[in-house]
C-alpha cells in the first residue's frame, strides 16, 4: 500500500510502531552503555585496589628492609684492645712469636696481645659473617729498598700482618688446618703499608669444632717478595723472623656482625 494510500490512522499506528522501535533501542543502548560503564567502573575500583595494595606492600617491605638494616649494623659484637704498638721484635721477645716450623716465611698464629684479663677481647663471635678490624696502625715497609749500591740484593722480602677471629683456646696448627678446611680467605686480612694512619679492613671469623667457642684476634706475620723487585724471577719469601723489616700494629677493636653473612 503506498503512503497516498495509506489513511491517517494506518500512519500514525505506523508511526507509532517505528518511534516504540527507536524507544527500545535506544533503551537496549543506554542499558549497554550503563553495563559497560559500570564494568569500567569495577575494573578501575580493582585496579586502584590492586595498586594501593602494591604499594602498601611494597612500602611494608622497605621499611623491613630498612630495619633489618638497622638491627644487622647494630647487632654487634665486639672486642675491644688496647691501642697498644706491637712490633715484629716485641712479639718475638715479650710474646713468644717463632717462625712456623713447616713455612719459615711464616710465624705461628699468636693472640694479639692485650691489656689485661678484663680489657673486654673476648666475644662469641658469629662464624662466616662480616668482621671488621679497627686498627690504630699497621705499618710495614721493604728494608732492601735501602740496601746499596744494589736494592734487594740481601733482602727482598716485605713482612705484612694477618688477622683471624677464632677460638681463644685454638693453637696455631688448628687455625692452619681449618682455614684450609674451611676454606677460608686469610689473604683478605693482609695489613701493612707505607703510612703511619689507621684503617678498617675486612678479616674473617672463624670457629673450630670442638673447642670452646670464646674468641679472641690471632695475629700472625708473612713474608711476600717486595713488590719493588725489579726482577722477582727465581726470587722466593725469605725466613720471617729474618728479612722483611720490622712491622707494627696496633688494634682499637674488632668488630663481627652476626646477621651480615660474607
Amino acid at each position: 500500500m503506498s503512503t497516498q494510500a495509506k489513511t491517517l490512522e494506518q500512519l500514525i499506528t505506523e508511526l507509532h510502531s517505528t518511534n516504540g522501535e527507536l524507544i527500545t533501542a535506544n533503551n537496549e543502548l543506554t542499558s549497554t552503555v550503563v553495563n559497560k560503564m559500570g564494568a569500567i567502573d569495577t575494573a578501575l575500583a580493582n585496579a586502584q585496589t590492586e595498586v594501593n595494595t602494591a604499594i602498601t606492600t611494597a612500602d611494608s617491605r622497605i621499611s623491613q628492609a630498612v630495619l633489618n638494616l638497622a638491627q644487622s649494623h647494630a647487632d654487634m659484637r665486639i672486642n675491644y684492645y688496647d691501642r697498644k704498638v706491637h712490633t715484629k721484635d716485641t712479639l718475638v721477645q715479650d710474646h713468644g712469636l717463632i717462625a712456623d716450623p713447616n713455612d719459615e716465611t711464616k710465624s705461628i698464629w699468636i693472640k694479639v696481645p692485650t691489656g689485661g684479663d678484663w680489657s673486654g677481647f673476648h666475644t662469641y663471635a658469629a662464624a662466616s659473617r662480616m668482621t671488621k678490624l679497627h686498627t690504630v696502625a699497621g705499618y710495614s715497609y721493604s728494608p732492601g729498598y735501602s740496601e746499596s749500591p744494589d736494592k734487594y740484593a740481601r733482602d727482598w722480602s716485605r713482612t705484612y700482618m694477618q688477622f683471624i677471629l677464632t677460638n681463644t683456646e685454638a693453637t696455631s696448627e688448628q687455625i692452619n688446618e681449618n682455614i684450609t678446611s674451611q676454606g677460608v680467605d686469610i689473604n683478605i686480612s693482609n695489613t701493612g703499608g707505607w703510612w703511619n694512619g689507621s684503617s678498617v679492613r675486612d678479616i674473617p671469623s672463624m670457629q673450630i669444632s670442638g673447642v670452646h667457642a670464646y674468641s679472641c684476634l690471632f695475629v700472625r706475620l708473612v713474608n711476600v717478595v717486595s713488590d719493588g723487585v725489579t726482577d722477582p724471577t727465581g726470587k722466593q719469601p725469605q725466613n720471617i723472623l729474618q728479612f722483611g723489616g720490622s712491622c707494627n700494629f696496633a688494634i682499637d677493636r674488632v668488630v663481627n656482625y652476626p646477621r651480615i653473612p660474607v
